[in-house]
């Protein structure tokens, strides 16, 4: 790395189950397949397991054991954050307590990720406590580009199911941004499919799962939460400062 670039892998809704390794093995691949491309970080935006389980957590960290470059881990609504603290001591980036929400400063652009799930439920939300933390976080360092990662996209989907269980009080979010003119890019999750979107000033990318994909109900009667044949896939983002920021869809 250096600074005029910046490589940084982002693999999400890997949903890990003690029971059934397809999806680590799924991780995995991924893992291997960023590895050619000499990534400087790897963001995992979510829904790390399945089901907030011990085992599943062992799991994620053997799956992670070769990773290619540092690892930073966030959590999705599948995710407990004291399992997830109590699984991987060495990630000091990891707050004691609280959200694990966190800003990485040691690359030419700043990672900034915000923790905005909800115990017990599967919707996000953006809390006054968290907008504060965030307008602090990419105050301190205006002068430096800034990806903002969460796992539930701030946008609308357009997807029954997905819009349904989003992120609420995503206008308070956007606020935020609009207030940063440095954020480059937002990345997200939980859709288990790739959508681009926009925040404010901020185009917003939506990782497909590393796990499986869901269909898209657009209209009212269609299936909703219907997984489909397509691959599962992960996102590469090549930052330069000449060039800026590219997000390109990655198949597995």
């Amino acid at each position: 790395m250096n600074g005029d670039r910046f490589v940084l892998a982002q693999i999400s809704d890997m949903h890990l189950r003690a029971d059934d390794g397809a999806h680590a093995d799924n991780l995995k691949r991924a893992l291997r397949q960023a590895n050619e491309y000499s990534p400087d970080a790897i963001l995992l935006t979510g829904d790390l397991v399945n089901d907030e389980g011990e085992a599943e957590y062992a799991a994620l960290a053997d799956a992670l054991a070769d990773a290619p470059a540092p690892v930073y881990l966030m959590p999705g609504n599948h995710d407990h954050r004291a399992r997830l603290r109590a699984a991987f001591p060495a990630h000091r980036y990891l707050p004691p307590e609280g959200p694990l929400s966190f800003a990485i400063e040691d690359f030419p652009v700043r990672l900034v990720a915000v923790d905005q799930i909800v115990p017990g439920a599967t919707h996000g939300e953006f809390t006054p406590e968290q907008a504060e933390w965030l307008d602090a976080a990419l105050g301190a360092v205006a002068y430096k580009p800034a990806i903002v990662a969460l796992h539930h996209p701030p946008f609308l989907t357009h997807d029954a199911l997905f819009d349904e269980i989003g992120l609420q009080r995503a206008e308070a979010f956007a606020a935020i941004i609009a207030r940063h003119p440095h954020v480059i890019r937002i990345l997200c999750g939980h859709r288990h499919r790739m959508v681009v979107g926009q925040v404010a000033h901020a185009p917003v990318v939506a990782a497909p799962a590393s796990s499986y994909v869901y269909g898209l109900a657009l209209r009212e009667g269609q299936a909703r939460g219907v997984k489909t044949s397509e691959s599962p896939g992960w996102m590469l983002h090549v930052w330069t400062a000449r060039g800026g920021l590219a997000s390109i869809n990655m198949s597995l």
